[in-house]
């Protein structure tokens, strides 16, 4: 929430230096707080792009990989390999359509009359000379055999010749028609070789049609576009990784460090590390402090929280007494005559705490209200308190009150980088204490 430097430099001219002093002191604090924890991936917009990039290829009858045309993934990833998408040289090839849409559309009506996978149409019998054919084999070794007689599955090719007559298939040493063929576009040199080449119409076991095709490629590559967004979208909805901007959380969280975050299913336990957007009782903490009011007096704007989300540790749950003494919060864990026990967060005094009211340092409520005595300051149902490990640093449910669950995203489960802080995140400085004690952490 850092303000710019200049910011606040034209009303300070005409100020005592405790003002001045003041309205730097808002700088620092919030420098501290309100930078973004919230370093998410955008891996789903990568994925997006990605995929549009694919679909234009499909669209366009370019080379794209994809496993859904009549189940053959190794076909796919030859034609990835195989193919290197240049402009056509040949002398009598096909002028490239000036309408893609209209082209896709075509090809899904004619891919829709012959079939889609395993069950499209093996034009085998139908195709003529000059027809653009994809043979398709799922078969290793026979695919092994093609190749090396330059029959590449997957690679379109043109038909050049048929000879009724053929030749013996390689498979079945039966006389079987047979095509004379070249690709339809040229290959990467080490696959060249004098074209045309014969190759029996038996010894492929799948021939599509170019427009079936290129239609089944379009389709599967939208469903696996499809596939990848729905799935990092539901990653997105569950996890974040956040980067850790100030040293209110130190020693269990550095500066620096990368945590990841999942959405919370159950309610956050005590010691947790949650993640959650600024409430607006932060901002009007803010507005309400000694900093604050002098900002608004010289009609200058405050840093907004707005967009920021914080790193703090829970310290009570919905039905837990918490008070606050000499900075420290607490958790009343029950009394014995007139010996109590506590739970006490010893996060220490604040650097400034002239700048807040001082109910934040010491009540014996949750809230920030001095009427609400002991008996009655439990926390609400959906409620929670929340502190900075490192309360020098930190500004909290000490400060504004406590934290209602709608700001909630989640809960903090592991450092993963840098590899020295790697691992689960630290216990907070909790102590279980008889009474309690003026000791500061």
């Amino acid at each position: 929430m850092r303000a710019p430097a200049n910011c606040v430099s034209d009303a300070m001219t005409k100020q005592t230096q405790d003002q001045r002093d003041e309205l730097a002191l808002l700088d620092e604090a919030w420098r501290l707080e309100s930078q973004q924890h919230n370093a998410m991936k955008d891996y789903y917009s990568v994925l997006l792009i990605i995929s549009a990039a694919w679909c234009r290829q499909a669209a366009m009858g370019a080379a794209v990989p994809t496993a859904f045309v009549a189940s053959f993934p190794a076909t796919q990833r030859r034609r990835r390999i195989l193919h290197q998408v240049l402009p056509e040289t040949n002398d009598d090839a096909e002028e490239q359509p000036k309408n893609i849409f209209n082209t896709l559309r075509t090809n899904l009506k004619t891919a829709a009359a012959d079939g889609f996978g395993t069950r499209a149409r093996n034009v085998a019998d139908t195709m003529k000379i000059n027809d653009i054919v994809v043979p398709l084999c799922s078969n290793l070794d026979k695919r092994q055999r093609l190749a090396e007689r330059g029959v590449y599955p997957g690679v379109e090719y043109k038909i050049c010749d048929i000879d009724e007559l053929g030749q013996a298939s390689a498979d079945t040493e039966q006389q079987s028609r047979s095509v004379s063929i070249r690709p339809a576009y040229p290959l990467r040199d080490y696959l060249e070789r004098s074209w045309p080449v014969s190759v029996a119409v038996d010894d492929v076991p799948l021939w599509l049609a170019k427009a079936t095709y290129e239609a089944g490629t379009a389709v599967g590559t939208l469903m696996l576009a499809g596939t990848y967004l729905s799935v990092a979208a539901l990653l997105a909805s569950f996890i974040r990784i956040a980067v850790v901007p100030s040293e209110s959380m130190e020693p269990a969280l550095q500066p620096g460090d990368v945590v990841l975050v999942t959405r919370s299913i159950l309610p956050p336990r005590n010691g947790d590390v949650v993640f959650f957007n600024p409430p607006k009782e932060l901002d009007e903490a803010i507005a309400n402090s000694k900093v604050g009011r002098a900002a608004a007096a010289e009609n200058v704007q405050v840093v907004s929280t707005k967009g920021k989300q914080f790193l703090k540790r829970v310290v009570g749950v919905p039905g837990d007494r918490v008070g606050i003494y000499n900075s420290n919060p607490y958790v009343l864990l029950g009394c014995t005559g007139d010996d109590c026990t506590y739970r006490v967060d010893r996060t220490g005094e604040y650097s400034r705490p002239d700048v807040f009211a001082d109910e934040s340092w010491n009540r014996v409520s949750p809230t920030i209200n001095s009427k609400i005595d002991e008996e009655n300051g439990r926390l609400d149902r959906g409620e929670y308190f929340v502190a900075g490990d490192n309360g020098f640093r930190s500004v909290d449910s000490r400060v504004w009150g406590p934290l209602k669950q709608k700001y909630l995203f989640g809960t903090a489960q592991w450092v993963i980088f840098p590899s020295n802080h790697f691992g689960p995140i630290q216990p907070g400085p909790f102590a279980v204490e008889k009474g309690l004690s003026t000791e500061s952490h």
